[in-house]
């Protein structure tokens, strides 16, 4: 091999390395941008839940509405909390049951 080509090599895989140790900015992949902390159970249709990944560093809980809009349940709540016990599917919608 040539001088040219080794040089070319080298610096090929230096910067192969280098973007491969740079992180990624997770915070811009996640569903949700807010929340809310209750939704009204008669008005879900369905609950699609998104456990934390790669991509988005926390678990996200996306509420489908009778009427079609969706909403992103805080995580944190007591209504999300008992999604969250009842094994919802992650990443399939889900139907969720009201408790009296």
């Amino acid at each position: 091999m040539t001088n040219i080509t080794v040089t070319l090599l080298l610096l090929l895989l230096m910067a192969a390395l280098i973007v491969n140790g740079v992180p990624m900015n997770t915070s811009q992949r996640c569903s949700c941008k807010g929340t809310v902390k209750l939704v009204r159970c008669p008005n879900i249709s369905g609950v699609r839940v998104y456990p934390s990944s790669p991509f988005c560093d926390r678990t996200e809980i996306v509420v489908k509405r009778r009427m079609g809009h969706m909403v992103c349940l805080d995580p944190t709540s007591r209504q999300a909390k008992r999604i969250l016990s009842s094994n919802v599917s992650p990443h399939h919608w889900s139907s969720v049951q009201c408790r009296s």
